[in-house]
């Protein structure tokens, strides 16, 4: 299992889904606890409440390049677009073998590329998982090629 998995397997287990597993690393990485942004973050989940829309790991990776390259009370990172768009590029490549970035198709996509049978519905994060974690990675590399310091 993924290294990144493992910090985050009593969350996984507890029924967090993948953007609030994302929010629970940054706030990991910061030393912080804030039940408030983990709960926020649910709102992103399962292409925004099932609807079709983007994974919630796109979203979130967004939300997260904003945090942690942001101090409190600060203007945004005057890189962050850039940062966000070199997140959402990579994103939209990794997404292109499954059809779209859209949670059904990604997480359908990931069953598909496992040998997993999926049932439908929810994504299974056995599966997601290991995006998640390639997901995470990518955003700390960006960070680090912009030289941001997440310590907050």
């Amino acid at each position: 299992m993924n290294p990144v998995l493992l910090e985050i397997l009593p969350q996984i287990r507890a029924g967090m889904c993948c953007s609030q597993l994302l929010a629970a690393l940054a706030l990991q990485v910061r030393g912080e606890e804030n039940e408030g942004w983990l709960r926020a973050a649910r709102g992103l989940c399962h292409g925004v409440g099932q609807s079709g829309g983007p994974c919630g790991l796109l979203g979130g990776g967004a939300m997260l390049l904003a945090y942690l390259s942001g101090r409190d009370g600060e203007e945004p990172h005057p890189m962050l677009e850039a940062m966000c768009n070199d997140y959402a590029n990579w994103f939209y490549q990794k997404c292109e073998p499954f059809g779209g970035y859209g949670c059904e198709n990604l997480s359908a996509g990931l069953m598909r590329q496992a040998g997993a049978a999926g049932a439908g519905g929810r994504p299974d994060m056995r599966v997601c998982g290991e995006f998640l974690a390639r997901c995470w990675e990518k955003i700390l590399e960006i960070l680090e090629s912009y030289e941001i310091d997440m310590a907050g």
